[in-house]
């Protein structure tokens, strides 16, 4: 069954307040507000795919609440369509020019007002796959390091901020070039597939935990509140999984796959480098596990 997608109405008229509801609650999650005050706090806590929004309001209109929003960071994203009295070309330009992304004019037609919606809605959903997909890497099905580096930037401010640690392990396919050369790419993509599941797997057990195809033949992993010690358990966990892995290659046999991994662990709050020296540094470890011997799990210090 799809979900159904929420709408907020704003008006501060209850009599078209709750026409609007009426006409939607069958399709709809519908959620009411009677002033701009108020529309703001339900769109922070409901995070509304839609609103319908007034503009002549007291207090504060629905030019000042579509401001608001648009500076809120839980809610600049939120599309809006104006639904008002106000019929001139020059308050649709106002409301347009401000973010609105449709502007009916009261006395509406309840048809089009849901054929409206129904347009938003969908655009809605689209952008929302082109935005999916810009964030998936399309070998190993997992996110890509664009996702990664947005989900570990704010992962090191939460941290900061509430004085955790934070790891990150750097893991890279052994010799990864060479099998591609010797057994062809499309096989190497389903190594890097078997290895990325056994990784992200392995990752959830954190709570919070997150993995993502990081280049080549390289993946990361982010593991929230974890000391060094956790981290270098979950590399291992990680390692000696993908060597026990028996993949299938062309000419029939089952050949061992193995990765090396670079771990670090920092409380952001009391150290001193930065995010980028963070994933340096894992990264340094990594690449010292490789000179190491491979199929080893190395952390910084």
């Amino acid at each position: 069954m799809a979900k159904r997608s929420t709408i907020l109405v704003v008006d501060d008229s209850r009599v078209s307040q709750a026409h609007l509801v009426q006409i939607l609650q069958d399709e709809y999650i519908v959620h009411a507000a009677t002033g701009g005050v108020e529309a703001i706090q339900v769109a922070k806590a409901a995070k509304p795919d839609l609103i319908l929004l007034d503009i002549v309001m007291p207090q504060m209109d629905g030019y000042e609440v579509l401001s608001a929003l648009r500076e809120g960071e839980e809610t600049k994203d939120i599309p809006v369509i104006f639904l008002t009295s106000l019929g001139q070309e020059s308050d649709e330009e106002k409301g347009l020019s401000l973010g609105a992304v449709d502007y009916i004019t009261k006395p509406y037609n309840s048809v089009i007002v849901r054929l409206r919606i129904s347009v938003q809605l969908k655009i809605l959903e689209q952008m929302r796959k082109i935005q999916e997909l810009s964030l998936m890497d399309a070998v190993s099905g997992m996110p890509n390091r664009k996702y990664f580096e947005s989900r570990i930037s704010d992962e090191w401010k939460r941290a900061k901020k509430e004085h955790r640690q934070i790891g990150v392990l750097m893991i890279d396919v052994d010799k990864l070039r060479t099998h591609n050369t010797i057994y062809g790419y499309n096989h190497g993509d389903e190594c890097l597939k078997a290895v990325g599941k056994i990784i992200t797997d392995t990752a959830l057990v954190n709570p919070g935990g997150f993995a993502a195809r990081w280049a080549f033949g390289g993946f990361a992993v982010l593991l929230v509140n974890a000391t060094g010690g956790e981290c270098v358990t979950v590399g291992e966990k990680i390692r000696k999984t993908v060597d026990e892995l028996a993949v299938p290659y062309p000419e029939g046999e089952n050949k061992t796959v193995t990765v090396s991994v670079g771990v670090n662990s920092v409380s952001p709050g009391e150290c001193d480098c930065t995010l980028e020296q963070f994933i340096s540094n894992a990264d340094s470890a990594l690449y010292l596990a490789k000179e190491l011997g491979r199929n080893q799990v190395v952390i910084h210090s």
